[in-house]
């Protein structure tokens, strides 16, 4: 089984035996001479080529010394690798984006709908502060900036080379929620960020304007990721859940909704419009302090 036809769930356990050994600084071939296998053995369960044998996997962890809750969650990946799909289930933010980063970065072109905030992947970092702090969900001020650096740390691959392209739908309610409340410097510099990025060759922002009432993303959220090394992905996240599809009719519902949301959207030049306007209107120095309603 090559990349291609691998798994969100192969691959992530390929991933997951890699950096198990790079902790104990050890190559394919070190691994390899430890327990008589060819390295071929090993690079192939790293790049998901074939399916692991849970055996196999036992085996290595138990030479790395791999106990406890790290282990269970290295021998969970090994159930059903062929199956497509993984839900994860995770209390640590930073840990719970690391199969979305894997993939993100792997991607040739990323399409996505919000209906209520930035995109992760736009986000400044005083607006994600304000919004990571605004829900409430992260008590100590570490796990803040924790959660801070990850997800400006995704955003390298706006600027990586081979380009990546992306395409960004957001409602207009995105730009009139007022993150950072007690600060309108948040959503004014938020909204001038999305204008800077917008006019990049590689990215589409569109607005889904409240005058186009029910929409085709009003079911919520989500993230389409496309590559050459393997099936589309799609994404979807809550709290304390990351989950990825990539069956072939879970992908094509996916793909249409994009694309009727591109019928309803403002085009790119309409939507930096009102992104300057909003920003004018609502978050400049001499703005009303109350946020209008939706059109």
């Amino acid at each position: 089984m090559d990349d291609r036809y691998s798994t969100v769930r192969s691959r992530q356990l390929g991933v997951r035996l890699r950096e198990l050994m790079e902790e104990h600084h050890w190559g394919v071939r070190e691994m390899a001479r430890r327990l008589d296998w060819p390295p071929t053995r090993i690079s192939n369960m790293f790049n998901a080529r074939r399916g692991s044998k849970y055996i196999d996997v036992v085996k290595m962890l138990t030479l790395m010394g791999v106990i406890g809750d790290e282990a269970t969650e290295v021998y969970a990946l090994c159930e059903d690798l062929d199956e497509p799909g993984l839900l994860e289930t995770y209390l640590n933010l930073p840990v719970q984006v690391q199969t979305l980063v894997w993939h993100e970065e792997r991607a040739t072109a990323i399409s996505s709908y919000q209906g209520s905030i930035v995109p992760g992947l736009l986000q400044t970092p005083d607006y994600a502060r304000a919004l990571i702090t605004e829900t409430g969900n992260v008590p100590k001020q570490d796990d803040v900036d924790e959660r801070v650096f990850a997800r400006m740390s995704r955003q390298v691959i706006l600027t990586k080379s081979p380009k990546v392209n992306f395409e960004f739908y957001l409602h207009e309610f995105v730009l009139r929620l007022p993150v950072g409340r007690s600060d309108r410097a948040v959503m004014s510099g938020q909204l001038h960020q999305l204008l800077q990025l917008s006019v990049r060759s590689n990215i589409t922002i569109r607005i889904v304007p409240a005058s186009a009432g029910g929409h085709p993303g009003v079911a919520g959220h989500f993230q389409l990721i496309d590559s050459d090394l393997f099936k589309p992905v799609a994404y979807i996240d809550s709290e304390i859940t990351s989950l990825f599809l990539e069956k072939a009719e879970e992908i094509k519902v996916y793909r249409g909704v994009l694309k009727r949301l591109g019928e309803v959207a403002l085009g790119e030049a309409e939507s930096r419009e009102l992104v300057a306007s909003l920003a004018t209107d609502l978050y400049s120095p001499g703005a009303r302090q109350d946020v209008p309603r939706l059109a």
